[in-house]
Protein backbone atom coordinates (compact mmCIF):
# COMPACT_ATOMS: atom_id res chain seq x y z
CA UNK A 1 0.00 0.00 0.00
CA UNK A 2 1.49 3.42 -0.96
CA UNK A 3 2.37 6.06 1.61
CA UNK A 4 0.26 9.18 2.03
CA UNK A 5 0.96 11.87 -0.53
CA UNK A 6 2.67 14.95 0.95
CA UNK A 7 1.55 18.43 -0.05
CA UNK A 8 2.96 21.94 0.02
CA UNK A 9 1.55 23.58 3.14
CA UNK A 10 1.71 26.92 4.96
CA UNK A 11 4.66 25.95 7.16
CA UNK A 12 6.73 25.02 4.09
CA UNK A 13 5.69 28.29 2.42
CA UNK A 14 6.92 30.27 5.44
CA UNK A 15 10.18 28.33 5.64
CA UNK A 16 10.88 28.57 1.89
CA UNK A 17 9.30 31.82 0.59
CA UNK A 18 10.90 31.40 -2.87
CA UNK A 19 9.03 28.10 -3.45
CA UNK A 20 5.54 28.58 -4.91
CA UNK A 21 2.74 26.07 -5.39
CA UNK A 22 1.64 25.57 -9.00
CA UNK A 23 -0.85 23.09 -10.51
CA UNK A 24 -1.60 20.65 -7.68
CA UNK A 25 -1.03 20.74 -3.94
CA UNK A 26 2.20 18.78 -4.34
CA UNK A 27 3.66 20.49 -7.43
CA UNK A 28 5.91 23.48 -6.75
CA UNK A 29 8.25 25.85 -8.59
CA UNK A 30 11.47 27.35 -7.30
CA UNK A 31 11.41 31.05 -8.21
CA UNK A 32 15.20 31.33 -8.01
CA UNK A 33 16.05 28.71 -10.65
CA UNK A 34 12.61 28.27 -12.31
CA UNK A 35 12.63 24.52 -11.65
CA UNK A 36 9.36 22.67 -11.19
CA UNK A 37 9.30 19.58 -8.99
CA UNK A 38 7.01 17.60 -6.72
CA UNK A 39 6.99 17.43 -2.94
CA UNK A 40 4.59 14.47 -2.89
CA UNK A 41 7.17 11.88 -1.82
CA UNK A 42 9.08 13.51 1.02
CA UNK A 43 7.59 17.00 1.54
CA UNK A 44 10.23 19.33 2.97
CA UNK A 45 12.91 16.73 2.25
CA UNK A 46 12.22 17.11 -1.46
CA UNK A 47 12.81 20.86 -1.13
CA UNK A 48 16.03 20.30 0.83
CA UNK A 49 17.21 17.92 -1.89
CA UNK A 50 16.43 20.55 -4.52
CA UNK A 51 18.40 23.18 -2.58
CA UNK A 52 21.48 20.93 -2.83
CA UNK A 53 21.22 20.64 -6.64
CA UNK A 54 23.83 22.33 -8.83
CA UNK A 55 21.19 24.18 -10.86
CA UNK A 56 19.76 25.84 -7.74
CA UNK A 57 23.18 26.69 -6.33
CA UNK A 58 24.22 28.35 -9.61
CA UNK A 59 20.95 30.31 -9.83
CA UNK A 60 21.33 31.42 -6.23
CA UNK A 61 24.89 32.58 -6.91
CA UNK A 62 23.79 34.53 -10.00
CA UNK A 63 20.88 36.13 -8.12
CA UNK A 64 23.26 37.32 -5.42
CA UNK A 65 25.62 38.95 -7.91
CA UNK A 66 22.67 40.43 -9.85
CA UNK A 67 21.21 42.09 -6.76
CA UNK A 68 24.57 43.69 -5.97
CA UNK A 69 24.76 45.11 -9.50
CA UNK A 70 21.29 46.65 -9.12
CA UNK A 71 22.62 48.91 -6.38
CA UNK A 72 25.11 50.34 -8.89
CA UNK A 73 22.42 51.92 -11.09
CA UNK A 74 20.41 54.92 -9.98
CA UNK A 75 16.66 54.36 -9.93
CA UNK A 76 14.52 57.26 -11.10
CA UNK A 77 10.91 57.29 -10.00
CA UNK A 78 9.66 59.99 -12.35
CA UNK A 79 11.07 61.35 -15.61
CA UNK A 80 12.82 64.69 -15.37
CA UNK A 81 11.98 67.74 -17.50
CA UNK A 82 15.00 67.00 -19.69
CA UNK A 83 13.75 63.44 -20.26
CA UNK A 84 10.35 64.77 -21.33
CA UNK A 85 12.00 67.23 -23.75
CA UNK A 86 14.01 64.40 -25.32
CA UNK A 87 10.90 62.24 -25.64
CA UNK A 88 9.04 65.12 -27.28
CA UNK A 89 11.82 65.67 -29.81
CA UNK A 90 11.96 61.96 -30.62
CA UNK A 91 8.19 61.84 -31.04
CA UNK A 92 8.20 64.83 -33.40
CA UNK A 93 11.03 63.29 -35.42
CA UNK A 94 9.23 59.94 -35.73
CA UNK A 95 5.95 61.64 -36.70
CA UNK A 96 7.66 63.81 -39.32
CA UNK A 97 9.55 60.83 -40.75
CA UNK A 98 6.39 58.78 -41.22
CA UNK A 99 4.30 61.68 -42.55
CA UNK A 100 6.88 62.59 -45.19
CA UNK A 101 7.57 58.92 -46.06
CA UNK A 102 11.28 59.39 -45.39
CA UNK A 103 13.73 56.60 -44.94
CA UNK A 104 15.53 56.69 -41.62
CA UNK A 105 18.96 56.76 -43.27
CA UNK A 106 18.82 59.99 -45.33
CA UNK A 107 16.67 61.88 -42.83
CA UNK A 108 18.60 65.17 -43.04
CA UNK A 109 15.72 67.50 -42.27
CA UNK A 110 15.34 66.02 -38.78
CA UNK A 111 18.21 68.20 -37.56
CA UNK A 112 15.85 71.20 -37.72
CA UNK A 113 13.69 69.66 -35.00
CA UNK A 114 16.32 68.15 -32.72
Amino acid sequence: MPKCKCSFNVSLQEKYPFIKQINTSSDVRCEKCRTEFSVSYNGGGDIEQHLKSDKHKNADRVATSYSSSLNFFKKLDAPTLKDLDILTAEGIWAYHTTQENHSFRPNDCASKFI
